[in-house]
This record gives structure tokens, sequence and C-alpha cells, in this order.
């Protein structure tokens, strides 16, 4: 299986891009693989005790204050991820540039750790000695920036890391731990002051094995249950992300049960939560081809709805991916496409399924003098380049060589037509919204081609009062 599929159902950033004509650029690995060394924190020194005292005070004071009163009337339609590793001052400023159109906000702020350290802040060590253990300055400013826009702040808590895998399930078979990690995470977030909390628990689909989904249905099932309690006790919104599926529909035409990955019961969790939102993206993975098909994000829109009930719909919100990936292009027996001299059992060094930024995607274009070709039944963008890379194969007397290729790769971009495509769902199915990953790699325009949506929205919405 494929480094994404393996880690989670999530793309870009979480790889090293070199194809851009031989250049590098760095990009985060396992997001669950929080070392020490792998975390952006930032520091700022006070001399005098009293300073840090009153600007800890100013800024839990200012968290804890209620959004601005434009929060009432913003639309929630459009919401999305930022990771960790983003700044805060750039997640401020996307949302400010969306010019009221972004609603809503997920930020990686926590993640398990295992069953001693079960809630664990991204961008501090854990345990931390932290007097805030629930936050960091970085993600603090950004909740504070992001609240005074009125746009909704979720801290997402992840379980991400492939080391971990059945780690969570097993920890969930307690009652007592299914109590007090709802407990830390509704405590800790009424102290980050956040609009509510996030589950992106991937590893129950990805890495823990379908032989484990019968007996971590019901654990997971009772742990928000609890958690959705306690939360709306404190005024606080639940949000769960769960994977879209591989097949929306059984050969009977009926739901698939959380679309292939039942570990996950979308009919129970609807009336607990206050989002359900599907990662309708990665749908091509190890070989070339759309990430996400407008046909098929159709099908699992539709499979949900039947799932949780039209009551429930509005509690949908369906992935919208704003990156891309490179992949080495295969021919009908499955090789590799080379051009010129090559021989038939030669490999690239290479790494398959390469994320891309949406800017990435159209760069690497341009650096190569092709032009991406926009495919309509998928509504996404793709293009094919060639590329001389290192590789191996084994010669007549069955001994390994290595040798350099011209090889032949395929592009898959999600875009601002995408996000278009994604709001007519939206529209025609009357659902809560689209969630965008990532917010940091929008492609240019976005916001403008979501905006008609969203203020036709509004607009319905005002005539109902």
């Amino acid at each position: 299986m494929s480094f994404f599929r393996t880690v989670s159902g999530r793309g870009w950033p979480w790889r090293v891009r070199t194809d851009r004509l031989g250049a590098s650029a760095p990009i985060h690995n396992n997001l669950g693989d929080l070392g020490e060394d792998e975390r952006m924190m930032r520091h700022r020194k006070w001399g005098v005790t009293a300073l840090i005292s009153a600007a800890l005070g100013a800024l839990l004071l200012g968290l804890l204050m209620p959004p601005a009163a434009s929060a009432a009337e913003r639309s929630r339609k459009v919401s999305g991820w930022f990771g960790y590793w983003t700044d805060s001052a750039d997640m401020i400023s996307i949302a400010k540039n969306s010019k009221r159109v972004l609603g809503e906000v997920n930020i990686f702020w926590w993640h398990y750790s295992g069953p001693v350290n079960p809630v664990c802040t991204t961008t501090l060590s854990c345990p931390s000695p932290s007097s805030t253990p629930w936050t960091s300055t970085l993600l603090s400013t950004a909740a504070r920036g992001l609240r005074a826009q009125g746009v909704d702040v979720y801290a997402t808590h992840t379980d991400l890391n492939s080391g971990l895998a059945g780690s969570l399930s097993t920890y969930l078979a307690k009652k007592k731990n299914r109590r007090a990690i709802a407990t830390r995470l509704t405590d800790w977030a009424v102290r980050a002051g956040v609009s509510g909390v996030d589950l992106d628990w991937e590893n129950f689909a990805f890495n823990d094995g379908s032989q484990s989904w019968a007996t971590t249905r019901p654990r997971l099932t009772a742990t928000i249950r609890i958690l959705s309690a306690k939360l709306h006790a404190k005024g606080l919104k639940l949000s769960v992300t769960v994977p879209g599926g591989y097949s929306p529909f059984l050969s009977d035409g009926s739901p698939n049960p959380g679309g292939g990955y039942s570990v996950y019961d979308w009919a129970a969790l609807a009336p607990l939560v206050d989002r359900l939102r599907l990662m309708t993206y990665d749908y091509s993975w190890n070989r070339p081809g759309p990430i996400g098909p407008h046909a098929w994000t159709r099908a699992v829109v539709r499979s949900a709805i039947e799932q949780v009930g039209k009551e429930n719909r509005s509690k949908i919100y369906v992935g919208l991916h704003q990156y891309g990936k490179a992949w080495y292009s295969r021919d009908d027996a499955d090789d590799f496409i080379t051009v010129g001299e090559c021989s038939d059992s030669w490999r690239p060094s290479g790494s398959d399924a390469i994320s891309l930024s949406v800017a990435e995607a159209r760069a690497l274009a341009a650096d190569y003098g092709v032009t991406p070709r926009f495919d309509r039944p998928s509504r996404e963008w793709t293009f094919t380049y060639v590329k001389t890379e290192s590789g191996r194969y084994t010669n007549s007397k069955g001994k390994r060589r290595t040798a350099e290729c011209r090889v032949q790769k395929e592009v898959w971009f999600g875009a601002k037509e995408t996000a278009a495509g994604r709001m007519q769902i939206v529209k025609r199915r009357h659902i809560g919204g689209v969630a965008v990953w990532q917010l940091a790699g929008l492609d240019t325009g976005f916001f403008g081609a979501v905006r008609p949506y969203v203020k036709a929205s509004n607009a319905k919405s005002k005539s109902r009062r």
C-alpha cells in the first residue's frame, strides 16, 4: 500500500518534491511522527517574569472572549484544515483574504501519542512542561486572530501515526479511558478557547486492518457519544472526519456502510455530531488518475445522505482537495512507460505518488513546457511530462545494474474548478458545505470560484427569516 494510504487519507504536503528540474523542496513527513526535532515552535523571551504573566493572562482573556459580532452572519459553508506547520500569520491572512467566505477552520492541534499520553499538543513536547499544555503561542495566536474575524476554530485531534496502529482502539476498549479522553479533550478545548473539537482518527481505516472494525466500531461510537455530551454541555461543537470510502453503494444498490470503511458508523454518529466531514479525495493513490473525481464524490454524498437521513444532511461536509500528485505512468501491463532505449525490467529509484501543491503542479508543467488539460468529467487538471531518472534493471545475466532512462510521469490536481464542482454538489444535495485539504495551498481564484454559491446560500437564508 502507498505511503498516503498507509499513513492517512490525506495528500500534500508530506513528501519531498524533486521534479522541478532537479530542485528539491522539503515536505512534512508522517504527521503522527511528532518528534521534537520535527516540530516548528516559536519562543518569545521576556526579561521580566511579570511581563510573562501579563502576556499570558491577556492571551487567555482574548481567547475566551466571544467571537466578533460578525460571526453570526458569516457563512459556514466553506471550511478546511490548516496543518500545525502553517504560520499563524498565514492562517489569519488567508481568512482575511477570503472576504468572509471562509467560515470554519480545523487546525491540527492535538494528536494521539499512545495510551500514556492520549492527547498531546502538536507543537509541544509530550508530556509538556508548559503551564498551558493544551496550546502553544502559534496555535493560540492563530485561534485568536481567526475568531476575531468571526471564523469558527476547531481543534483537530489526530491518530495518523502508523507506528501506533491498533493502539487507540485498544485504549478505547475500557470505559474509563473513553471518559478520560473525552474529558481531556473537552477541558482543553475550553481552555484553548476554540469553537469545538474535530476528530481525525484515520488509523482505524488505513492501518488497523479491516478485521478489527467490528470490534472498534462500538468503542468509537461510545467514545463519540460521551465526547458529544461533554462538549455540547459547554456550548462547544463536535466534528468527526472520516474517509469518503472506496465504494459508496453495494451491488444491490443499498448504501455501503461508511463507504466501505464500516468502522465508522455514519448513521449512529450523525445525531451526535455537528459536522461529518467526508474525505472525498485520494480516490487514485497508487496509480495515476483523478484524486477526487466528481461522479464518485456525488455518489459518496448521496450514500451518506441515505445513511444519516435527510434530517442530518446539513451536517455533511464534502471533502475538497487543493493539491495534486505526480505518478510514474504505467502501460496496460503495469510496466513503467519510458521514452527511448531502456530495459523492460528498469524501475525508477524515485518515489511514486509525489504530492504537490496547486502552485507546484502548475510550475512543474511550465518547467517542462507542457500545458495542463482540464478533464471535465473529474473536474480536475492533468498533464504528462518526461524526465530523466536513475533506476535499476536486471541484465541478461541476472545481475542488477543502474541506468538512467527517460520516464513519463502523469500529474493530476484539483483547483478552483474542482471547488466550483463541489459547491454545486453542496447546493443540489442541500448539505452543510465543503472541507478543504488544505487551506494553505489554495488555487489562485479559489474564493472567487466559491463565493457565488456562498452568497446565494446567504440570500436564501435571509429570505426565510
